[in-house]
């Protein structure tokens, strides 16, 4: 099988770009992390049509004119408005039990196989304008823009179903398991399944939250560390949509007054997705929370995670040492994890052995040994990290530093010649001195094996397309501690929100603090100094730029809002 080309090399190959126009593209990827296509026609130097064709050739499907293309009236009967808007995918004509969909970019091929599930029937995919697509939406389901909820409805129209799953949903505890696992099966909470994972993949989203009310039930989902509202099934669906989920994950669906873990592996969209399931017991039911983690997610290179040139050249001069520890800090859901990859991803060379213990794995990495902790069975992080140092690594990577057995074992790791990556939960890059000794580690312990520490914050990027330039108030500039004269130097840009991107904001960057801990921050650590004092010797001693200092930055570049720093760093 041939091997597929890749885009900017097709574009070159077709005279659509310059190679000095591809090489400032792909700089810009590798600062933000965006798709090509959309960066090159952002810069202006491809056509949005033109950038079409090439990729229908790449993909090898075809590239239709939807403008003078008939549509088949049996395709529209069966393929539903709310999935035609919720997708932006037109039916083009229905065949053979084939129906040919025209979707606007390639990612949505992606889609082809769960559609046919839902729908029973042959999907087959063709390119079109989305504008095009736009326009025959308007025309053949009208203006209306419909919701999941509106998939709802269509799903709950077998009327003798719905009536069932009420029946069931008000046995409550006395209902069967047979009964239970009866109406997880049925046609309408299977559809709603899929719909709901569906969503969350294409959207991006990092965890799903199932939650009962007295009145109500709803299902939210996290986007860019965002909660939004997903859809607020009817009483019944929403039961089974439970007993569903358990049966998924091997729960225990009888059971709904103990909390319990599960999980669920599964492929959406053409990626592996992992699902973990967790319920509690409320007042009025259960309350479910999902965090997906997509194992087709790219690693991101060290260079495209937000990192500015001096926090880069600090953070490539931590982790070139041969032994010693680099723990990277922050509340839950920072990207912790992700920028230890990232770390990873750069030593990982064929001469060098890494070996990861993670709760869970959360990424794979091509040439690493990853295993998984098992707390059940008594696999700990200090116990695996004994039986690791058995395997002659050269880089061990800690999944977290949860107490004194598994930070002394890392402590023991980086004195015998090994380079120990970990993450921990602090605020900020000194206080992780005070957690640590907080665990009754020895000062004089730390000092002779922490290298760097790396403390960051996920903040949101204002969309390209649509962010505006404007003043901030002095209220505003307050929350960043700005004075007037200093804010006459900034731009600051706020959000607007487009189709491109709903909220303003489209993807996520990191703020750092890196500190390289020098003699006199051991001096006042070891002194008892107070935080705030520690604080200022890591700024005027070790070099280090703050949290604060590196939001300023991003504002002033463009890149977030002032409002997204001000949430991160509040109090800071």
């Amino acid at each position: 099988m041939a091997e597929k080309k890749l885009l900017g090399q097709m574009l070159l190959e077709e005279g659509v770009v310059t190679e000095s126009e591809l090489k400032k593209a792909l700089d810009n990827q590798r600062k933000t992390g965006h798709f090509l296509g959309r960066i090159l026609v952002d810069m202006g130097f491809v056509d949005e049509k033109e950038l079409k064709r090439i990729l229908s050739i790449q993909a090898g499907i075809e590239m239709i004119d939807l403008k003078n293309t008939p549509i088949d009236k049996k395709g529209v009967e069966v393929f539903p408005s709310a999935l035609a808007k919720t997708y932006n995918a037109v039916p083009v004509k229905l065949e053979r039990n084939i129906l040919t969909l025209a979707v606007g970019d390639t990612l949505s091929l992606n889609i082809q196989d769960d559609i046919s599930f839902i729908l029973g029937y042959k999907t087959k995919m063709v390119l079109a304008d989305e504008n095009d697509i736009r326009d025959a939406i308007e025309t053949h389901y009208g203006k209306e823009i419909e919701t999941i909820d509106d998939l709802i409805k269509w799903l709950a129209q077998d009327v003798e179903e719905m009536e069932e799953l009420d029946a069931i949903a008000s046995q409550g505890e006395y209902a069967t398991i047979t009964s239970l696992e009866e109406i997880a099966s049925l046609p309408p909470v299977v559809k709603l399944f899929d719909l709901i994972l569906l969503q969350t993949v294409r959207d991006n989203a990092s965890d799903v939250h199932l939650e009962p009310f007295e009145e109500d039930f709803r299902v939210r989902y996290r986007v860019d560390g965002v909660l939004y509202d997903l859809v607020h099934p009817p009483r019944g669906l929403s039961f089974a949509l439970f007993c569903r989920f358990k049966i998924m994950a091997g729960m225990d669906i009888a059971e709904r007054r103990l909390p319990q873990d599960g999980r669920i592996e599964l492929s959406m969209m053409g990626r592996a997705v992992d699902l973990r399931i967790n319920t509690v017991p409320t007042v009025f039911g259960e309350c479910l929370a999902i965090r997906v983690l997509d194992r087709a997610k790219t690693i991101f290179e060290l260079e495209n995670l937000g990192l500015d040139q001096s926090n880069m050249e600090r953070v490539d001069g931590i982790i070139r040492k041969p032994n010693g520890i680099v723990l990277a800090t922050g509340p839950t859901g920072c990207g912790k994890t992700t920028t230890l990859y990232a770390v990873l991803r750069k030593l990982n060379t064929p001469d060098v052995k890494v070996i990861t213990t993670e709760d869970p794995v959360e990424y794979m990495l091509e040439g690493s040994i990853q295993v998984p902790i098992r707390e059940k069975i008594g696999l700990t992080f200090a116990k695996c990290l004994r039986s690791i140092l058995r395997q002659d690594p050269d880089i061990i990577l800690v999944g977290e530093v949860r107490d004194f057995d598994t930070a002394q074992m890392a402590i023991q790791s980086s004195l015998t010649g090994h380079l120990v990556l970990s993450t921990l939960h602090t605020n900020d890059a000194p206080s992780t001195i005070m957690r640590l000794i907080d665990m009754k580690i020895e000062p004089f312990l730390l000092a002779s094996t922490i290298e760097g520490v790396v403390a960051q914050r996920l903040l949101r990027v204002l969309c390209p397309r649509c962010k505006e330039e404007y003043r901030p108030s002095k209220n505003e500039l307050f929350e960043v501690k700005l004075s007037g004269e200093d804010a006459d130097k900034m731009k600051f840009y706020k959000p607007k929100g487009c189709p491109f991107c709903r909220s303003g904001y489209k993807g996520r960057i990191a703020l750092f603090e890196i500190l390289i801990p020098t003699e006199p921050f051991w001096e006042a650590v070891v002194e008892g100094k107070p935080l705030g004092e520690i604080r200022k010797v890591a700024v005027e001693k070790c070099g280090m730029k703050t949290l604060l200092d590196d939001g300023l930055d991003k504002i002033n570049e463009g890149i977030t809002s002032l409002e997204e720093v001000a949430k991160e760093i509040h109090g800071y």
